[in-house]
């Protein structure tokens, strides 16, 4: 069987279309065969969150049961130097990182084994970057522990034919031109290290067939199709709100600063003007994000979208913040840390900041970073999220780098975890006209909703409070006493409920204690995942840094993660599984390290205040439906949940 998937009518599905008929053509029978004697995924606009590229315009991956040859007419040589042209080799099954170039053979040049392509802003290499997406597929793979070699290609869709010198082709390997036959992609793949020989003959393989054939099962090759609520965030993030077209063109030129509590729609403004500045403009904008698993969620989004990360047009790119400096730091000459912790990599930025100050590294510096690797370093917008919680140190070194005028920032106010708020004004900030827009109204949550967060709020003492949605009524409270991994009841009831709603169970968010994550063959699992499988349902278990990379590519999969990782992300019908129990551990973690307000005299008072404003965060994630599971019911959490759900029976229901 052969198949074919991803964004219709984009030119990169035209070539993968191509691609099919060809291989079809190569071996009569391909796309009626049972996947079980050969199978061949072609993927268009493939999306890896989390990696240094995030886009590859087309992954082929195909294992074969049964012979399929192809004879070798390119002047490729094998892996001894040999020359192997008119040789036929078999094809056991391979995994391909294509590249398509619409150039015209004026934006064609071919120097060696080098193919570079010219955009308005000069010349790039177009090797280089089909390198760079071999590299990133190659290390997603390793990160599904699937140890398998990955080819590239490059299709040069806009000439007839590749340029030659002396009667040769060139490259001799590693690229096609338009028109192109199976066989022509087989040999340009095979030949870029040189086809291998066996007892047999000549054979193009990625490797072990049981480990390729588990590589085309990848959530990479699935089909991302957006569920009821993914369409509301689309339309939301695709309208033109005249706030977002009004900060759009001030992104890149002014430094713009979006404050608001959970919930009040921050971020999704800041995307709004993003995706404005994309589509009119033609700016490229960077989202950066300590938070895996909102980077993944942002950029399934924007590949429901169709937004690109890099393109001559602009595009949208997420990065998380961490990675994204480091590879700053070593590109401008530091030495890498010989052990990663956070204390190291704190005063490496120090230590980056402080040449940057004296002189030691300079704008020509940065400029020539951007200038070698622009589609890793070169932005005209930064949109920080959750710009009140960065380091101070990573603030600065990122305006020292872009300038503070390139800088978007969306402050959640309260919402810290690492704790004094950032200074943005410091440093080259300094006296920098800025546009400030502060939001109050919770647009996430249903009426019911925000008035039960701000019930909570003020029984814990705490000086906060967002504005009813009043054009959105309802809302619901479930105050579960017991686990909800317990209550397979209530699982299917409100999975029952949210499809009868037309939503999909990838619209439900699960937020985990510490103490409910184990490792499962060098896996963290989570046992409210594991609970679910059980129970036969699919998840996504964030709980694992790997999963949570990349984002959920199933309608059927139910989110789950670390109360830590919930900022930024929202759910239909939110569960806060035996949240008191995250509240006690949050609690001593703060007493334990004395990360409160030093303002207050009393650490275990300050550490308490503290705690309830990290949980505002879960509470604040629903949309519709809030689950609060409670473990304990004589701990301080827990009766203040059961005190608050006591006054409104209105719309809160007590369950065991």
């Amino acid at each position: 069987m052969i198949e074919v998937s991803g964004i219709e009518g984009s030119r990169e599905y035209a070539v993968a279309l191509a691609l099919r008929d060809r291989f079809v053509e190569q071996w009569p029978g391909l796309d009626t065969s049972p996947a079980d004697e050969e199978i061949v995924h072609i993927k268009a606009n493939a999306r890896l969150a989390g990696y240094p590229v995030s886009d590859v315009d087309i992954v082929v991956g195909a294992q074969f049961n049964r012979a399929r040859y192809f004879v070798i007419r390119k002047p490729i040589k094998d892996s001894d130097g040999r020359g192997a042209m008119g040789a036929k080799a078999r094809v056991h099954g391979f995994i391909c990182a294509i590249e398509v170039k619409s150039q015209d053979s004026g934006g064609v040049s071919v120097s060696g084994d080098e193919v570079s392509v010219r955009y308005k802003e000069g010349w790039k290499s177009a090797t280089e970057q089909n390198d760079k997406q071999l590299y990133s597929l190659g290390q997603y793979f390793r990160d599904q522990h699937l140890d398998t070699w990955v080819f590239r290609c490059l299709v040069l869709d806009g000439i007839d034919a590749l340029p030659s010198a002396g009667g040769v082709a060139r490259p001799e390997a590693g690229a096609v031109a338009h028109g192109f036959k199976a066989g022509d992609v087989l040999a340009a793949m095979a030949g870029v290290n040189g086809i291998r020989r066996g007892r047999e003959g000549y054979y193009l393989s990625s490797g072990d067939k049981a480990i390729v054939r588990k590589a085309l099962d990848a959530p990479l090759f699935r089909s991302i199709v957006p569920s009821r609520l993914d369409r509301i965030r689309m339309d939301r993030l695709a309208s033109r709100r005249d706030e977002a077209v009004r900060l759009a063109a001030l992104l890149g030129n002014k430094r713009v600063h979006v404050r608001g509590h959970g919930g009040t729609g921050k971020t999704v403004l800041m995307l709004q003007a993003a995706h404005e500045a994309y589509q009119r403009h033609g700016r490229r904008c960077l989202v950066l994000t300590y938070n895996l698993a909102l980077a993944a969620d942002i950029s399934r989004l924007l590949a429901l979208l169709g937004v690109p990360s890099t393109s001559d047009g602009g595009g949208i790119e997420v990065r998380p913040a961490v990675s994204f400096l480091s590879s700053w730091m070593s590109k401008l000459g530091l030495e890498k840390l010989p052990e990663w912790s956070r204390e190291n990599y704190a005063r490496q930025c120090k230590e980056c900041l402080e040449l940057l100050g004296e002189g030691a590294l300079s704008r020509n510096d940065i400029d020539a970073v951007q200038l070698t690797d622009p589609d890793a370093f070169d932005f005209d917008v930064v949109l920080v999220d959750e710009a009140q919680d960065w380091p101070q140190v990573e603030a600065e070194l990122l305006a020292t780098i872009y300038g503070p005028e390139k800088i978007a920032l969306a402050d959640g106010r309260d919402q810290l975890l690492r704790g004094a708020p950032t200074d943005w004004n410091r440093g080259p900030a300094r006296d920098m006209p800025r546009e400030d827009r502060s939001l109050s109204r919770c647009l996430r949550m249903k009426r019911n909703l925000g008035i039960f967060a701000n019930d909570i709020a003020r029984a814990a003492g705490l000086n906060w409070e967002v504005e009813p949605n009043d054009e959105a009524g309802g809302g619901r409270v479930i105050v579960l006493k017991g686990s909800y991994a317990d209550n397979p009841a209530l699982v299917e009831r409100l999975i029952n409920e949210a499809r009868a709603a037309k939503n999909a169970p990838i619209d439900f968010l699960h937020c985990v204690p510490p103490a409910d994550v184990t490792s499962v063959n060098g896996t963290r699992r989570s046992q409210l995942a594991m609970a679910f499988e059980t129970m036969g349902y699919e998840t996504w278990d964030g709980t694992d840094s790997v999963v949570r990379r990349d984002f959920p590519r199933s309608l059927e999969q139910l989110r789950v993660l670390q109360y830590e990782s919930a900022r930024g992300l929202e759910g239909w019908t939110t569960v806060l599984e035996r949240v008191d129990e995250a509240w006690s551990q949050k609690r001593g973690q703060l007493i334990s390290t004395g990360a409160t307000p030093s303002a207050m005299s009393d650490p275990a008072r300050a550490a308490t205040s503290s705690t309830w404003r990290w949980l505002m965060i879960a509470l604040t994630r629903p949309i519709d439906t809030l689950v609060i599971s409670l473990a304990d019911l004589e701990s301080e959490p827990a009766r203040v949940f059961l005190d608050v759900a006591g006054r409104h029976p209105d719309f809160v229901e007590i369950a065991r």
